[in-house]
């Protein structure tokens, strides 16, 4: 199959009528193939998010009357834990396919009088769920926020949610849009769309904090990197290279990543796969610092993470955390690509640590009021 799509795209005009109809049949046999050889995981995948429907639709009880709920998916680490940071009335959710799933959410928002439903995100199935409330009731609200930038659309999977999300709202199916990041905010109001600004948001008091352990290696922490490009792996370790007496403390590692510091020499702890939220915490509390020097990001969870743990967090000029304040100008980089400059960052910011750390918790008091107040803003009716 893929040698036959090769050949194609070697001979045949890319943007051609010939070329595209080729595309759908390519994709409908490699459909075919994959259900076929596939046909028992996929059984198991089904059953599964079956399940997590009817538990869903149990959650959807205990909301009853409620003037909101809010669908989430809970394997997004980031997206569930953006959700869990803003919102009370919160239903976890993953991929829905089956139709009569659909019809059993549909009908359990109806009879449990739900006045408004918040998708947090969109997974598979959930354009349709939203088309079965409307055509149910088209007076229950939808709202759909948005974690995403316009950078993401290279991804057919992104652009495609994109692209239904949007014709629903122009449809009067989706009646407004909670975008986390300010440029995504104004950029829609400005082109006509009805929208709310939201910022993510962390409360980690149940999380336990433990003892540093006494050590006199610097270690510095890559979280969540893997091996995607906008996440800036192979920068931040070479900085950490350059720092006197550090340790790189990664989690997940790839193989390249695990190459790269062996032709590095640079001493380093690491898991392979990621791990669950609250380990990573506890582990991260025996760092200097944590590095996100990301290329692109719009509201990222971890940094806030990370500072409420005690441990500040170098992020990427991409976002709106800290900006316009001296804690900005500590913690916000300018030239994320750049190893001698992150270098010098580290060491500003292991230096002057305390101050950092003083400064980040009278942020967070007023971040945290400003928090509540785009929270209900969106919920309200």
């Amino acid at each position: 199959m893929q040698k036959l799509k090769n050949l194609v795209k070697r001979f045949v005009k890319k943007d051609g009528f010939i070329y595209k109809v080729i595309r759908k049949i390519y994709h409908f046999l490699s459909t075919i193939k994959y259900k076929i050889t596939n046909n028992k995981s996929l059984k198991e995948e089904r059953k599964h998010y079956s399940k997590v429907v009817e538990e869903a639709v149990e959650t959807i009880k205990k909301y009853k009357n409620e003037n909101y709920i809010v669908f989430y998916n809970p394997t997004w680490l980031g997206v569930a834990n953006s959700t869990k940071g803003l919102f009370k009335n919160i239903v976890p959710l993953e991929h829905v396919y089956d139709k009569k799933d659909m019809e059993k959410l549909v009908a359990s928002i109806i009879e449990n009088d739900i006045k408004s439903v918040i998708f947090s995100q969109i997974c598979d199935g959930w354009t349709s769920i939203i088309k079965k409330i409307k055509e149910k009731n088209k007076d229950v609200i939808i709202k759909v926020i948005w974690h995403g930038n316009c950078y993401e659309f290279f991804s057919d999977f992104t652009w495609n949610l994109n692209k239904e999300v949007m014709e629903l709202y122009k449809e009067e199916k989706i009646d407004s849009f909670g975008f986390v990041r300010s440029i995504m905010y104004e950029f829609y109001k400005k082109v006509g769309f009805k929208c709310f600004y939201l910022q993510n948001n962390v409360h980690l008091d149940n999380i336990e904090r433990v003892e540093k352990e006494k050590t006199n290696k610097k270690k510095i922490g890559i979280y969540n990197a893997d091996s995607r490009e906008l996440k800036n792996i192979y920068t931040s370790l070479s900085s950490i290279k350059l720092v006197p007496n550090a340790v790189a403390d990664v989690v997940p590692i790839n193989e390249g990543a695990k190459k790269f510091t062996e032709i590095l020499n640079l001493e380093t702890t690491s898991v392979n796969d990621y791990i669950p939220t609250e380990e990573l915490l506890k582990r991260i509390q025996q760092n200097e610092v944590n590095l996100y020097p990301t290329f692109t990001e719009n509201a990222p969870m971890f940094p806030l993470e990370s500072f409420e743990m005690g441990v500040p967090c170098l992020l990427g000029n991409n976002n709106d955390y800290f900006v316009g304040t001296k804690l900005g100008e500590y913690v916000i980089l300018t030239k994320e690509d750049d190893p001698e400059y992150l270098k010098e960052k580290i060491i500003e910011c292991i230096n002057h640590k305390e101050e950092i750390l003083d400064l980040y918790k009278e942020w967070k008091k007023d971040f945290d009021k400003k928090c509540e107040k785009w929270v209900e803003e969106f919920i309200k009716i």
